[in-house]
């Protein structure tokens, strides 16, 4: 979902497509992230072929939500991000040709019984019993 500042022009659409987000600066990460993971989080090339605009970069989910809430740029994030991360000066919208977003956990066969992945393997199992997507 888009996640923009409240007092954006975008946020009074009543249905949002990346086509509205076209010019609007995405937030940047730094050098230490990998690109082709940060342009896949942005949509970057949107569908069209344009690319994204990158603003101001960001270090940590704080100093994100602070810079989208000012108004200095706008980020895609999982739609869990609208519990998670509830902010006065945030809105969150559905982006209607947005693809949903799978992840996955995996690990060798072989490490499958070391505690952390022991750990992992229980929480990720508590989460499903809570109505998140299964594991295998």
């Amino acid at each position: 979902m888009a996640c923009l500042a409240t007092g954006h022009p975008l946020v009074r659409k009543s249905q949002l497509t990346l086509a509205h987000l076209a010019g609007v600066p995405v937030v940047d990460m730094p050098g230490q992230v990998p690109r082709l993971w940060w342009n896949f989080w942005a949509a970057d090339p949107r569908p069209d072929g344009s690319r994204v605009s990158y603003g101001p970069l960001v270090t940590d989910m704080e100093s994100l939500l602070h810079t989208v809430a000012s108004g200095e740029a706008m980020c895609l994030l999982p739609s869990a991000a609208r519990d998670y991360f509830s902010r006065p000066g945030i809105t969150y919208l559905d982006v209607a040709d947005l693809a949903p977003s799978m992840s996955a956990l995996a690990w060798l066969r072989r490490r499958r019984t070391e505690p952390s992945i022991e750990a992992i393997r229980h929480a990720a199992q508590q989460a499903t019993e809570q109505g998140f997507a299964p594991i295998t």
